[in-house]
């Protein structure tokens, strides 16, 4: 199979998520809405994903020779101690799930390679054999993760494995980048990683919760609340034993905030929920699908929940919105967010020709709620300065236009392009990238063309690149993940 496999498991793994925070209606999160422009597309396919492989094999007329109930590591290809990389130094770690090159099997290998610029002379190398799977490897705390934490504590690693009869486990790994010694943490049915809080990492697995140590490993049993969602600085969590209130958490003061009433939400329709600065308020939009509606103005509610108050104000509104696939109701021209002057806003423009919008303001006071209609702006269609929650030079911006549905992975073609590398904008499924956290450093692989056999390395900052030869046990059609990390 030649597709992305790393895509099949991210949309397996979005929907997990929803599965187990449906207890409560809450709407995605805007950064993982805008990280999903991808996935959203095709999410109804990952139902499928934990027999995709399996049937592609047999599609293909492939023996699934994958062996059950192995070794969670094959072998580690230790460094060395004089080549070891001193503690600081930044590499890539290229995941790969290799092609074994039986004929009439299906069977891969889940490997890691290490890729050093500071070592430019040095080839990439291979550093562990996981085991055999239909995936690679890929860091715990992920693009899945509700919080701000995607690129921490990259030691520990996740690795979906075939279990027979389409099912899969999970085994989690624990790295020393340093030395590259290995160990096995955990091994399951299911594992999803909420984020991180104070070096923990927050984890559910088939059973219940658990805590992952950021500098030990040591996995506990038992968390103080259970997570539901991310809204800007704070979680939205359930006090254990207490079904009716949901919570607004601060994580850097640990300190429970505001409790707020479980909110009903439509079965099929628009849910949107935004906490105040404070975390003390919350606004909700409620826009239930009418039965044979296909697009148009559609009616809904602005709900407003206020600390210290036990009444809900609700507020009639409309909107324009188109119907979707994968997501029902689509709004158009909307906009809800808390003012400085103690009030929340919903906007939303009626007509589409008309530059006007309709606005409703309640104060969270007194509760008393307005209505008005002033002229609307239109949105600038601009690369932004923050390209997924990562800065992007003023350079680059040209080239980030039609990239957002990379994510931050964006800035590795943008950069090429800028350089004039890449002559043209790959397509997703024709390359590999991955940028570090701090969007400073990135690591691209063609699949196809004239730089499918090149590992091209960029330093955004000083604009220096630098190519190695794609190594003998990398092949074209390998799914590959890139993960930037730091010597410990």
């Amino acid at each position: 199979m030649k597709a992305d496999c790393r895509v099949w498991r991210v949309i397996a793994g979005w929907i997990e998520q929803l599965a187990y925070a449906s207890v409560l209606i809450e709407g995605l999160c805007v950064k993982q809405m805008i990280r999903s422009v991808f996935t959203t597309s095709v999410a109804l396919t990952a139902l499928l994903s934990p027999c995709w492989h399996f049937s592609d094999a047999l599609a293909q007329g492939l023996t699934n020779t994958i062996p059950g109930n192995q070794s969670p590591l094959a072998r580690v290809f230790l460094p060395a101690d004089s080549e070891q990389t001193p503690v600081g130094t930044g590499k890539f770690v290229i995941f790969t799930r290799e092609e074994t090159d039986k004929p009439n099997e299906w069977d891969f290998i889940a490997g890691a390679w290490e890729c050093i610029p500071s070592r430019p002379k040095l080839p990439i190398t291979k550093r562990i054999e996981f085991c055999h799977s239909s995936w690679e490897a890929g860091p715990l705390l992920d693009t899945l993760v509700r919080d701000d934490s995607e690129g921490l504590l990259p030691r520990f690693v996740r690795l979906q494995v075939d279990a027979g009869n389409h099912d899969y486990k999970i085994n989690l790994y624990d790295i020393n980048y340093r030395t590259w010694e290995v160990r096995c943490l955990w091994q399951g049915n299911r594992l999803n990683a909420f984020g991180a809080m104070k070096n923990s990492v927050f984890c559910q697995d088939s059973d219940d919760w658990f805590r992952l140590d950021g500098a030990s490993g040591v996995i506990s049993r038992g968390v103080p609340f259970i997570p539901l969602d991310v809204d800007g600085t704070f979680w939205l969590v359930r006090k254990t034993g207490e079904n009716s209130r949901v919570w607004s958490y601060d994580p850097a003061k640990e300190l429970f905030v505001a409790p707020f009433g479980v909110v009903d939400g439509p079965k099929a329709g628009h849910t949107r929920s935004l906490l105040s600065a404070d975390g003390r308020n919350r606004a909700w939009i409620l826009a239930p699908m009418p039965h044979d509606w296909r697009g148009g103005v559609i009616g809904g509610t602005l709900l407003l929940q206020r600390d210290g108050h036990s009444d809900d104000v609700r507020v009639p509104v409309e909107m324009q919105a188109k119907a979707g696939s994968g997501v029902p109701v689509i709004p158009i021209g909307t906009r809800l967010c808390f003012a400085k002057d103690g009030t929340v806003e919903f906007s939303a423009i009626q007509q589409m020709k008309e530059q006007k919008e309709r606005v409703w303001t309640i104060d969270i006071a007194s509760g008393k709620a307005t209505e008005s209609v002033r002229p609307s702006v239109a949105p600038k269609d601009e690369a932004p300065a923050l390209f997924d929650g990562v800065p992007a030079a003023d350079y680059l911006r040209p080239y980030l236009k039609n990239l957002r549905h990379f994510g931050r992975d964006g800035l590795a073609p943008a950069f090429l392009m800028y350089l004039g590398i890449l002559k043209q904008q790959p397509e997703f499924p024709d390359c590999t990238a991955g940028v570090s956290r701090d969007g400073r450093h990135i690591l691209y692989k063609a699949k196809k063309g004239p730089l499918a056999d090149v590992f091209i390395y960029g330093d955004l900052q000083t604009k220096q690149t630098v190519r190695w030869a794609s190594p003998a046990g990398i092949k074209r059609g390998d799914s590959l993940e890139f993960v930037w990390v730091e010597t410990p």
